[in-house]
């Protein structure tokens, strides 16, 4: 029982400090603490506007209980999307199997710890988020008192299972998918295109139903009736004091999780031995070898990592392709567009709508990090990096460069298509597509520099250093904070001065920047670099 407890504290662990800053084990403990609460504080705050605003719309048509099923689906949801790839990784595609699995304990017990580590990072999820629904019943009318708040917080320990039975399942098929079968990145890349289309389908679902949320609450009923029937379970039996259903709920959460947990457990050590394995080809053939200068090969290193890792490209790409995508939208929506503009201006407002685009771009833009991430990517083959025969200045123009490439396509062809859509002249939308062009300039080099300040070669896999780490965090946000900053200037001095204006300074202030950053990366990010 002891090696079992210090297996799930150390893989909880692992899920935790993956945003730690840094290397030093002194931080760990309180950086995961940290990564804790920001999941607690997110679920809590998420949970608390939506439960009020749902519970005020549903009391008034009689549907109050409807509250505690719609809460408990976005918790799965919420919950799924963020133990997904910690399943994947921590549970299936761990880089210290061989040293695991050579300890003196089973293959059983090791499956088991991760998958409550698994458990635990759910319920924290879980349990913020139905916290702030409970309260929300109550205060509305709802009816249970305190007997209906402890059974609450037992359907939580239930419920938390079902997000970590769909992470197991799916971080399996993505662990498959990233191993030996062929084609993995074509078929991985499918995979993670079919997850955020069903994503954003269904946030465009439910965006629609919040609108109208009173009058949809017999169809919603309707809808959750068959795959939903875990949730009108816990429904009837806390709202109603029903205990066979809510006996039922237990069930339906715990079964299904038991028998896949089984599953898993009984070939183990055959699964991730076989998901770490790498076969030799016997069919090697004799053939004519292209060469290419170092340069073009470090380029074309930095292309197949980038597009042969789903969870890189879908991370830090996917903000790119909604360039494009929002341009061509913006056009076949270009008469609701006239008409919306139309109504504000009616009403004595007049939008800056060239510094709005403008910002509105940036903060897009600032999504695709790739550079955030692609020092810790090298892991433990950094050394290839560092005996390349090129200069560090280079490499950096490498990898910056490669940011660049991405980039530099989607963004002009979303800025064309969004300038014809909202009516902008051709000189402002050349100003909106050089500020967008100086942004990258600045976010690229940005970028490299922070992945070298706050490294993590040592991740457990890929998605830990493009979802959880420091640097990748760091070099959204702080961009994005760039974007922000934008867009409140041009509301306070775009009308003063002038919008064009006021972007063209924008503009030169970014290059300045831009220039100083790369200066910046070449003289400390070199010593860095060479450190690590």
């Amino acid at each position: 029982m002891r090696k079992f407890r210090s297996l799930l504290s150390l893989n909880f662990r692992a899920m935790l400090t993956t945003f730690r800053f840094g290397g030093r084990k002194s931080g760990r403990h309180a950086t995961g603490a940290g990564a804790l609460l920001l999941l607690a504080g997110l679920s809590l705050y998420l949970s608390g506007v939506y439960s009020f605003l749902f519970a005020a719309q549903l009391a008034q048509v009689g549907q109050l209980s409807l509250l505690l099923p719609i809460m408990s689906l976005l918790a799965v949801v919420m919950g799924v999307l963020f133990s997904l790839f910690a399943a994947q990784g921590v549970v299936f595609g761990t880089r210290d199997n061989d040293l695991m699995l050579a300890l003196p304990v089973s293959a059983f017990t090791l499956m088991l710890s991760r998958t409550l580590a698994l458990y635990l990072e759910n319920l924290v999820s879980v349990f913020f988020m139905l916290l702030p629904a409970g309260a929300a019943y109550l205060w509305h009318g709802g009816g249970g008192g305190v007997v209906f708040f402890l059974l609450l917080i037992l359907s939580a320990l239930f419920l938390a299972l079902l997000p970590t039975l769909i992470s197991l399942t799916a971080g399996y098929v993505l662990a498959v998918l990233s191993g030996k079968t062929a084609r993995r990145a074509l078929w991985s890349n499918l995979f993670y295109l079919l997850f955020f289309l069903l994503l954003f389908w269904g946030l465009f679902r439910f965006n629609r139903i919040l609108t109208q949320m009173g009058q949809a609450a017999g169809s919603i009923r309707t809808a959750l009736s068959g795959w939903a029937l875990p949730l009108l379970l816990m429904e009837r039996g806390l709202c109603s004091g029903d205990a066979l259903a809510l006996l039922g709920f237990f069930a339906l959460c715990l079964l299904p999780f038991l028998l896949v947990v089984r599953l898993f457990a009984m070939r183990y050590k055959q699964i991730v031995t076989r998901l770490s394995a790498r076969s030799v080809r016997s069919d090697y053939r004799l053939e004519r070898l292209s060469s290419a200068g170092p340069r073009r090969a470090l380029l074309k290193r930095e292309a197949l990592r980038f597009f042969g890792t789903p969870v890189y490209l879908f991370n830090a790409g996917f903000g790119l392709l909604l360039l494009p995508v929002a341009g061509v939208a913006a056009l076949f929506q270009r008469a609701r567009l006239d008409a919306l503009l139309a109504q504000v201006e009616a009403g004595g407002l007049t939008l800056p709508l060239t510094g709005l685009l403008a910002a509105g771009i940036w903060f897009v833009l600032s999504t695709a990090a790739v550079t955030a991430s692609s020092i810790s990517l090298e892991g433990n083959r950094l050394w290839i990096l560092k005996e390349a025969p090129v200069g560090t200045a280079t490499l950096f123009r490498i990898k910056a460069g490669f940011q660049l490439l991405l980039t530099l396509p989607c963004l002009l062809t979303g800025t064309a298509l969004l300038s014809l859509a909202l009516g902008l002249s051709w000189l402002d939308g050349l100003l909106v597509a050089l500020s967008g062009i100086a942004f990258a300039l600045f976010t690229a080099p940005f970028g490299l520099y922070v992945n070298l300040c706050f490294p993590k070669l040592d991740a457990l896999s890929d998605a830990a250093v493009v979802k959880q780490s420091a640097a990748s965090l760091i070099g959204v946000l702080v961009p994005m904070a760039v974007s922000l900053a934008g867009l409140l200037l041009q509301i306070a001095l775009g009308g003063l001065v002038g919008e064009s204006l006021l972007l063209l300074v924008c503009t030169a202030a970014l290059l300045v920047c831009a220039a100083l950053m790369e200066r910046h990366l070449l003289r400390a990010g070199a010593a860095r670099f060479q450190a690590l």
